[in-house]
């Protein structure tokens, strides 16, 4: 298995530098969506087919939005990662995260064996009983 070292940090903070860009556009771009179908103007006959189109695309960007702000999170700690140069470890594990992995998810904070951990689903928690009270 191939890993990171110092010599590919120009490389993989120009990845994040890119990565990080796209992610403020995206925001960017969500910001200057104008505001909600609720605040056409009083002259405007909008049909409810068009205002359910309308708040369908609200909630798309919102996720969008979210999406984007967790992703650049990502990016703005692994960059801090790199410069603390503890970039390509895993950060659960210690150990240090496959080269190609790194290429595809250069702002990953994770092996595939830890991500796979995390992503199983948990079982529901069980409420536990009090036991009943002799009388």
């Amino acid at each position: 298995m191939k890993t990171y070292n110092s010599s590919l940090a120009p490389r993989f903070s120009q990845l994040l530098a890119q990565r990080e860009a796209e992610l403020r556009a995206i925001l960017r771009s969500t910001d200057d969506v104008p505001g909600d179908a609720g605040e056409a103007d009083a002259h405007d006959v909008t049909d409810f087919k068009e205002m359910a189109s309308e708040a369908s695309l609200s909630v798309v960007d919102e996720a969008q939005a979210n999406q984007a702000a967790a992703g650049l999170e990502q990016v703005l700690t692994a960059r801090q990662r790199l410069h603390d140069q503890t970039y390509g470890a895993c950060l659960d594990c210690g150990q240090p995260i496959d080269l190609r992995r790194l290429e595809a998810l250069p702002a990953t904070s994770f092996c595939t064996a830890c991500q796979a951990i995390r992503e199983q689903p948990r079982p529901p928690a069980t409420p536990t009983r009090k036991p009943a009270r002799a009388s």
